[in-house]
Parts: C-alpha cells; sequence; structure tokens
C-alpha cells in the first residue's frame, strides 16, 4: 500500500467551475491553476458558447456581468500556462468524480483546436478515497475538508479558491488511503494501513479498493442454476435491500437452526488497526432491532412498530412457503451437517478476511436477496470457499406487468465455480485486462454478426483490428474508431465489383478471389519460399512447392500457414547443424 507523493515541487492544482454536468453540451466558464511551491496562480473567466444562459450561478457565484470581455482560451495563452506552470513536467491534481476537471478541459481544447493536451499527467486523488458504490454522494471535497479541519470552505464556490483547498486537503491526507464505511447517522472515514485486513465483501463494493490492492490474486468465476424454487407474493412485501437481506437471511437461519459464530471480537480488533479520522452525515439512521428464534424480529422503538408489523407479516408468509428451499438447502447442499453461520474466514496471503452466510467444511452458501450474477461477487465467494464447494442463492422478484404488484418471488440457487485464473491473467490488474478485452471481442463479433466480415484478431481499441471477408478470406486491418463508425467493405471484393457490370460476385469468383488471397497469404508468411496450389478452403488439402529446393507435398490448408516451411529443407538444415 504505497504512500503518494506530497512534495509541492511535483504538482500544479488544476480545477474548474462550469454551467453544467455535461462536457460536450455546457460551457466551461472558469479555469484556474496553483502552483504549491512558489503559490504562483492563474485565472480566466471564458465566454458562454453552448448555452445561452448561465444556469449555475448558485453554485460558483459567477454572473453575466463576470464574462463581459471574457475572451476564449488560445493557443498562445495555453502555451504561456504550460511554460509558467511547467504543466509537461507536473502532475496535474484533481478533485474530482470521473475525473470531471481532466474532461471538461479536453472537450474545450478539442473545440478550440488547442494542441497539448495529450501532453499532460493527471492526478486524481480521489481514488485515495476509498468509498462504496453506493454511497450517498457526501463524500465531498468540501466534507473532507471539514473533517481535516481545513478552514477556507465557502458556500459558493471559487475555481482558485478550490485549488488552494484541494493543495491544502492534498497535503493534509498525507499520501495516504482512506475507507470510507457506512455507520448509523454517517460515513465513517479511516485511514489505511496495511495491518488492516481487507474485508472480501468490500472488493465488490468499493471499486478504489482494486487500485491498491492490484497484486491479489484474479478470480475467474462461473455458475449456473441447479435448482429454483417460486412462490406466490401475495401478501409479500419488498423493503429496501439492507431490511430485506436482514430479515430473509435471518429467518433462513432460524428455519436451518444454525449455529451462529461469534465473530466480532476479531473484526472489532481488525477495525482498531485503522486510524478514526471523521465522520461525515449521511441522513440515514438504522432501525434498532432484535432478531428472535422464531425468525421475526422486535422493533426496540415505539416509532417503529409499524414497521415491525410489516416485516413480520412479510417473514410469516415467507415461513408458509419456503419449506422445501429450506429443506434443499438443509439435505442437497449440506448434506443435514452441523450448520455455522457467519464463519470467519482470513487468507494471510493476501491480507483478506471473508465472512460465510453458511458453511460446512464441505461446502459454503452466500444469500444474496437481488437477482445480481454470481460474477459480481466472485471475490467473495472465492475468498470465503477455500478450496469447499461454492453454492449462490439469489433472489427474482417478479412483478405484474398490469398493475406493477409483485406478483411471485423466485429463488435460484446456482452453483458456483471461482477459482485464480490462468497463468496469462493470475494478477488482478493483467486479469481485468483481459476480461474487458474479451468483453471488447464480443462486442465487436455481435457488431459484425449480420455481415460477411469476422473479426481474426484483436489487442486493444488503440491498435489496428485484423478483419477477414468471408466471401474471399481476405484479411486486413482498420483501426477501431474507423470500424465502430461503419462497418468496411472487403477492399479486394469492392474492387473486383467495380470492374464488373454485375455488382454481385458469383460463387466461382469467391472461390477464385480465396484462392488468390490464400496465394498471397502464403507467399507473404514463407518469404516467397513456398507456393501454395489447388486451394478449396481451409480445411481442404492445398499442394505446396518450396521455391528453393522444388519439393512438392500435400498438407491440410490451415496447417500449412501455421507451419509455413518446407519440411525437406527444414530437415536438411538440423542435420547440418547437428
Amino acid at each position: 500500500m504505497e504512500k503518494v507523493s506530497i512534495d509541492p515541487r511535483e504538482y500544479v492544482v488544476f480545477d474548474v467551475e462550469t454551467n453544467g454536468l455535461k462536457s460536450k453540451k455546457d460551457d466551461l466558464l472558469s479555469i484556474s491553476f496553483y502552483k504549491p511551491d512558489d503559490k504562483k496562480e492563474y485565472s480566466k473567466f471564458l465566454p458562454l458558447e453552448l448555452n445561452r444562459k448561465i444556469v449555475t450561478t448558485h453554485i460558483n457565484g459567477i454572473t453575466d456581468k463576470d464574462l463581459i470581455g471574457a475572451t476564449a482560451l488560445s493557443q498562445d495563452e495555453f502555451d504561456y500556462i504550460v511554460d509558467e506552470f511547467e504543466l509537461e513536467k507536473r502532475t496535474i491534481l484533481i478533485y474530482a468524480g470521473g475525473n470531471f476537471d481532466k474532461v471538461f478541459l479536453s472537450e474545450y481544447m478539442k473545440r478550440h483546436q488547442i494542441f497539448g493536451f495529450d501532453k499532460l499527467r493527471f492526478y486524481n486523488f480521489k481514488r485515495n478515497i476509498i468509498s462504496s458504490k453506493y454511497s450517498h454522494g457526501n463524500i465531498t471535497k468540501d466534507n473532507l475538508c471539514s473533517i481535516f479541519n481545513i478552514e477556507g470552505v465557502k458556500q459558493v464556490h471559487n475555481s482558485l479558491n478550490d485549488c488552494k483547498l484541494e493543495w491544502k486537503l492534498f497535503e493534509r491526507m498525507g499520501g495516504y488511503y482512506y475507507l470510507v464505511t457506512e455507520g448509523n447517522g454517517g460515513d465513517n472515514v479511516f485511514r489505511l494501513n496495511e495491518d488492516y485486513i481487507i474485508p472480501a465483501s468490500l472488493l465488490s463494493s468499493h471499486p478504489n479498493l482494486s487500485r491498491i490492492l492490484s497484486e491479489r490474486p484474479y478470480i475467474e468465476c462461473q455458475s449456473n442454476v441447479i435448482k429454483s424454487f417460486e412462490i406466490d407474493a401475495k401478501g409479500i412485501e419488498k423493503f429496501p435491500t439492507n431490511f430485506t437481506g436482514m430479515t430473509i437471511e435471518h429467518l433462513i437461519n432460524s428455519m436451518l437452526e444454525v449455529d451462529k459464530q461469534n465473530s466480532l471480537p476479531f473484526l472489532e480488533e481488525n477495525k482498531r488497526k485503522l486510524d478514526f479520522i471523521g465522520k461525515i452525515d449521511n441522513g440515514i439512521l438504522a432501525l434498532p432491532m432484535v432478531f428472535n428464534l422464531d425468525g421475526t424480529v422486535t422493533a426496540l422503538r415505539k416509532k417503529d412498530k409499524e414497521m415491525e408489523e410489516r416485516l413480520n407479516s412479510t417473514t410469516k408468509k415467507l415461513k408458509e412457503q419456503i419449506g422445501p428451499l429450506v429443506d434443499y438447502i438443509q439435505n442437497d447442499i449440506f448434506n443435514k451437517e452441523r450448520i455455522l453461520s457467519q464463519e470467519l474466514v482470513v487468507d494471510s496471503k493476501n491480507n483478506i478476511l471473508a465472512l460465510c452466510d453458511l458453511s460446512t467444511e464441505k461446502a459454503i452458501l452466500e444469500i444474496k436477496t437481488n437477482p445480481t450474477d454470481s460474477l459480481a461477487y466472485k471475490e467473495q465467494f472465492f475468498y470465503e470457499a477455500k478450496g469447499r464447494d461454492i453454492y449462490h442463492l439469489k433472489m427474482e422478484w417478479v412483478k405484474n406487468r398490469d398493475t406493477n404488484l409483485l406478483k411471485k418471488v423466485i429463488f435460484h440457487i446456482s452453483y458456483v465455480d471461482a477459482h485464480i485464473g490462468t497463468p496469462g491473467s493470475s494478477n488482478w490488474v493483467e486479469g481485468k485486462r483481459e476480461e474487458k478485452r474479451l468483453q471488447k471481442i464480443g462486442e465487436i463479433q455481435k457488431y459484425l454478426s449480420s455481415s460477411d466480415l469476422t473479426l481474426v484478431s484483436f489487442t486493444n481499441i488503440s491498435s489496428p483490428i485484423k478483419l477477414q471477408c468471408k466471401n474471399c478470406e481476405h484479411e486486413w486491418t482498420v483501426r477501431y474508431s474507423t470500424l465502430m463508425k461503419k462497418i468496411p467493405d472487403c477492399p479486394k471484393c469492392k474492387v473486383h465489383r467495380s470492374r464488373e457490370k454485375n455488382p454481385f460476385i458469383s460463387e466461382q469468383d469467391r472461390k477464385k478471389l480465396r484462392a488468390d488471397n490464400y496465394y498471397e497469404k502464403i507467399l507473404r508468411k514463407s518469404n516467397h519460399t513456398i507456393v501454395a496450389i489447388n486451394y478449396t478452403g481451409s480445411k481442404d488439402d492445398v499442394d505446396a512447392i518450396c521455391v528453393n529446393c522444388g519439393y512438392k507435398w500435400t498438407t491440410r490448408a490451415d496447417h500449412l500457414v501455421d507451419r509455413c516451411w518446407c519440411p525437406k529443407c527444414k530437415k536438411e538444415k538440423t542435420s547440418a547443424s547437428i
């Protein structure tokens, strides 16, 4: 967990004020740069170009009066900023969701044909704040400044003042990473350290964790549904996720008579390893309840009694119908063995812990009240299982299309295979890159499915993509951006059609084009030492002739492509070397 440098000589802070959130549709109203080592400042208002009026005055205080006489940023002005603030030598520091400031500057420079953006290097230190993807939008720069006791926060924003605040915040954070967890009434902010054991559940809920745990193994996952149970939803209510999840899991536990493990002392000790920084209000208050042995709940506050009745009413209806599901879990998954709840599993090598919803010595079952695919929880499953069989219980809530009322609930149980990735993707970073590449290949193949083209090879969107024509088997490369604008015509077929009055290619002409293309491919791959004749198809035999020694042989066409050499010349060369 390597710290980020906070040396002021390495950075320039950058901030913007805009007329909205969309960089291609909303105006950039002002830009500011700040050098923290020598306190040099630069600010500039920019005129409206895309919008008719300013609509964000309540946020940034910018009015029409401020923009009187404002001129667009020019290439000369940008070059001046680059020189004065050493933008090409330093890292440009921002704090923004989705690289907001960087994206707005990029789009502005494109519109005004200002060159030099590609030479800039940005660092968004919001990456150092590891919050949940379900957070409530309260992990703002202003709120962080408050818990770090940084003064100067203003209700109406100003890009230059924000630059200075951002530097103070970045400096006060000390280059560390910070974990944000949801608490009662507020989100708790802790400074992370290497002694803290990371809960596996956070790997899916807190995306920025992957940036600092990149050396962990990449997990591959496949799953298939092995059993489904459907119940009538009459009288059943779907509550917010936390209520539904806790009550249904508690009901299943009570019906299974599980042996609940007390992992709380270990978890509390682990939490104490973190340095508490402060709490940011989130407006969410917990509903204190007691979980009863019969699967029901009891609210501790009088004002929550109505919710207690609704939860218990749903629990009663569920209990009347999920007997077969519970029997299946007891008998078919756990073989009537003693079932643990909340078993703690620690992976010391990767410094990750996991809590199992249900487990025995041979299997684990994770309960999720949403229909999300197992892939989303693959790391949690892997670390919980520790080599055991993995089962995933998920729920599908089906509504009536006409009334929008809950119609039925389907419980799906999947068998999951979660394992460390293949050698080419065993590292998380490499594996994630390969996962994205395969996803992009699937998208391109689907895009080309209705055309006469097939995808031969794809590395990434920045590298040439190789295509092949189904008609003549000609191969050529195109750029990703070009391909996605419009599916191209085959260059060979297009030339052939332009020479003929009939725009359609006959089957005989297709065979000739394929043979010509194969002939050229073999010549090219063999460095003009092998000639291929009588080609009819990639899986058929083809005759080959060595130009150097005159040897002739017959082999399958696709095999000759893979082993494009003369067997006689190779044998003589091997004998001579021995």
